[in-house]
């Protein structure tokens, strides 16, 4: 993995702790089925590119995949940042409820402090060529 702060001063390990941590508790909450927890990785103001804003949306999409069985990976390729926002450049896989690999691509993620912890402001999704 590829990590640079693109600027003096950013903490890249900080913030690649961060964003590996709140990824894993974002698939967690997923695997448990716990669409609000989904929900608060996410910014009340989140917009995911193309698709809609919103964080309510956000927990009803999580709810399709829970009832789905539908699960994801996300794997960091790179940060920066500043003190105010993170980009994470990542993968990211969709399982079905076999674990068998049902789309990927790649993830582009804007982190912000939003009350006591970094969450998604905004999540672009490019999904691999076929």
């Amino acid at each position: 993995m590829a990590v640079n702060g693109h600027g003096g001063g950013f903490d890249v390990e900080a913030a690649l702790a961060i964003v590996e941590q709140r990824s894993r508790a974002f698939e967690d909450a997923l695997k448990r089925g716990d669409a609000a927890a989904v929900g608060e990785i996410y910014t009340l103001d989140m917009k995911i590119v193309g698709a809609y804003a919103g964080r309510a949306n956000v927990v009803k999409d999580a709810q399709s995949m829970i009832d789905a069985g539908k699960t994801l990976a996300l794997r960091v390729v790179d940060v920066w940042g500043s003190g105010d926002l993170i980009v994470e450049d990542a993968t990211i896989e969709f399982m079905d409820a076999s674990g068998a690999i049902t789309s990927q691509g790649d993830v582009l993620l804007v982190w912000k402090r939003e009350e006591d912890a970094w969450r998604i402001f905004r999540d672009v999704y490019k999904p691999a060529a076929k």
